[in-house]
């Protein structure tokens, strides 16, 4: 493979690892925001990860600001990570949860302090090159409909009409805040440079 899965510091097997329903084929990866508090080191990881573990939710991966991963190994594990239009959704995709406090920050500072996460948005770009050379899932931008990178946000506007989710609002929307596009060109580039190799 041109392009090596980003360092994994939490494995996420022993809070997911058995409760997949089945496994599928994926062609589709959603970005989600667990709300929560950044802290140094890898707890930001594992305890929200032991909070959805206790509700029978399930992510495949998890990204903090410090661009620490943690990782199922199982890409193509059918988890409960996007209810919006789960039967369409949940079957085709990948799930990453992105560390964050931002939606509880003025909606005003919401885009200004991702855009400052630099070593998460990086890592998630990885994450999605990655994925596009193991699974064959392409590095563009999706409503959830075809193959691509989408939000939880936009699976919500596909499948619920705007009543769901509201989690990474990409920026290129009114009322938006996450640097979605920029991700997705930063994954392009990584792709681009690993085929060149």
């Amino acid at each position: 493979m041109p392009f090596s899965r980003p360092k994994v510091d939490v494995d996420l097997r022993p809070y997911f690892g058995d409760e997949a329903a089945f496994h599928t084929n994926k062609e589709l990866i959603v970005l989600h925001e667990t709300v929560s508090f950044n802290r140094p080191g890898v707890l930001d990881i594992k305890n929200p990860a032991a909070f959805m573990d206790g509700r029978q939710l399930e992510v495949h991966g998890f990204i903090d600001a410090e661009g620490h991963s943690g990782w199922c190994f199982d890409p193509r594990a059918v988890y409960d990570h996007a209810a919006s239009g789960s039967g369409r959704v949940n079957t085709r995709s990948i799930g990453f949860e992105l560390v964050s406090e931002i939606p509880m920050l003025r909606p005003g500072l919401r885009f200004q302090t991702w855009w400052k996460r630099r070593k998460q948005l990086v890592r998630v770009a990885q994450w999605i090159a990655y994925l596009h050379f193991d699974q064959g899932i392409p590095v563009r931008y999706s409503d959830g409909t075809r193959p691509g990178v989408t939000t939880h946000w936009q699976v919500s506007e596909t499948y619920l009409g705007g009543h769901g989710h509201w989690d990474c609002w990409p920026k290129h929307f009114p009322g938006g805040y996450f640097p979605a596009l920029f991700v997705i060109r930063k994954a392009q580039q990584l792709v681009q440079k690993a085929k060149k190799q």
